[in-house]
């Protein structure tokens, strides 16, 4: 069971903000048009790494299971 944890978002942004800060900074240093580019890049090699580890760790198992 999933529950909403009312001020788990603070918990979360104390965390990770920081590192959002840097990334937005180096994003920051490109262009509107290049960041375009930048975050249509993202959309689309975000699926393609997350098939491409499945691929990897379904391979592992079929070599740790003797296949």
């Amino acid at each position: 069971m999933v529950e909403p944890v009312p001020d788990a978002l603070a918990g979360v942004e104390a965390i990770v903000g920081p590192a959002r800060g840097r990334i937005a900074e180096v994003i920051g240093r490109y262009s509107p048009e290049q960041q375009e580019v930048l975050f249509d890049y993202f959309a689309r090699a975000a699926p393609a790494y997350r098939e491409a580890s499945e691929e990897i760790r379904k391979a592992t198992r079929e070599r740790q299971a003797g296949r």
